[in-house]
């Protein structure tokens, strides 16, 4: 394809669209907004972090992370607890009622992809995960930025997929 601003176009437009349609399913919940349910999935496939690497997965200050978690201990969505590698430091977890938000974060992203994906036939569908795969593998340079990248994904049906962003980053325990 010679005309790169047409196929940019149609990358962004595809992007932009598939982007909208997860917020406004995820908004049918009744939550906050997208970082709130990022910050949960975030935290359920990686308990124990700190704040400071939450803000830095979400692309927040470090205050904004600090409110935004506030607000998810007060949901009792999140739990504190004292890091037992540094006592000095807090780390989070999910709680039972944030891994049930979690389940239901996750199956309103599924079900848009779904929607998208059932337009396709299955050689279509193993076209379209040839170009992805390679093009995710791109997304990401280091930890930080492929955990950005993944902050809403189901991480096990990657995972046991062979993550493209995680392989990129060459990192086990992302």
């Amino acid at each position: 394809m010679n005309n790169e601003h047409y196929l940019g176009n149609l990358i962004g437009a595809f992007a932009t669209n598939i982007a909208n349609r997860i917020e406004e399913q995820v908004a049918t919940l009744g939550g906050r907004s997208l970082n709130h349910e990022s910050a949960l999935v975030a935290i359920h496939y990686h308990p124990n972090d700190t704040i400071d690497t939450l803000s830095k997965v979400l692309g927040l200050s470090h205050s904004g992370a600090v409110r935004l978690v506030d607000t998810l201990t007060k949901e009792n969505l999140v739990v504190r607890h004292k890091s037992t590698a540094d006592a000095r430091s807090v780390v989070l977890c999910v709680s039972q009622k944030g891994k049930l938000r979690v389940e239901k974060i996750l199956q309103a992203r599924q079900k848009v992809t779904a929607q998208i994906l059932s337009q396709y036939s299955e050689e279509e569908k193993q076209a379209i995960a040839q170009l992805l795969e390679p093009a995710m593998s791109k997304l990401a340079k280091e930890p930080i930025a492929a955990r950005r990248v993944c902050r809403l994904c189901n991480e096990d049906v990657c995972r046991s997929m062979g993550c493209p962003v995680e392989k990129s980053v060459h990192v086990s325990s992302m």
